[in-house]
C-alpha cells in the first residue's frame, strides 16, 4: 500500500475526483492508549472509471465525524487535504475554496482527520456472483 507524500498531494488530488464521490466506511481503531488508527473507504473517479479508494491512517492524532441534522455526509461536495507540523490532514467536507487550506480550516471542520502516516489503495472490485439457473 503506498503512502501518501506531502509532496504527492496535488498530483493525488488531480489522479482522484473526489466531487460527488461517496462515502462508504468511516472507522477509527484504538490500538492503545496512545495509539489509533484509522480508515476511510469512498467511492471516487479516476479518470472516467468508478474506484473505490481505501485510506489508511496511523498515528492519528486529530479527528471529528460529528453529523448535524439535515442532509447526511454521504455525497462528497469538497474534499481538502494538506500537511501541517508533521500530520496529514484529510478533510471530507471542505468549503470550496481556491486558496490553500489552512490547519485551522480542517479543525472546524465536522469531517476531519489528522495523522502522521496515510496509506492509499485501490480496492478491487469484487466478483459478480455466477446467476442461478
Amino acid at each position: 500500500m503506498p503512502q501518501l507524500l506531502p509532496a504527492q498531494v496535488a498530483q493525488f488530488l488531480k489522479r482522484f475526483r473526489f466531487t460527488g464521490g461517496r462515502l462508504r466506511r468511516f472507522r477509527i481503531m484504538n490500538r492503545s492508549a496512545r495509539h489509533s488508527t484509522g480508515e476511510i473507504v469512498i467511492s471516487v473517479r479516476e479518470g472516467e472509471a468508478k474506484v473505490r479508494l481505501r485510506l489508511v491512517f496511523d498515528a492519528v492524532e486529530e479527528y471529528r465525524f460529528q453529523r448535524r441534522p439535515g442532509p447526511g455526509l454521504v455525497r462528497l461536495k469538497e474534499v481538502k487535504i494538506g500537511s501541517f507540523d508533521g500530520l496529514i490532514y484529510f478533510n471530507l467536507d471542505a468549503y470550496p475554496d481556491d486558496a490553500p487550506p489552512g490547519i485551522h480550516d480542517f479543525r472546524a471542520s465536522d469531517a476531519f482527520i489528522g495523522a502522521r502516516i496515510l496509506n492509499w489503495e485501490i480496492v478491487p472490485r469484487r466478483p459478480k456472483p455466477p446467476e442461478k439457473s
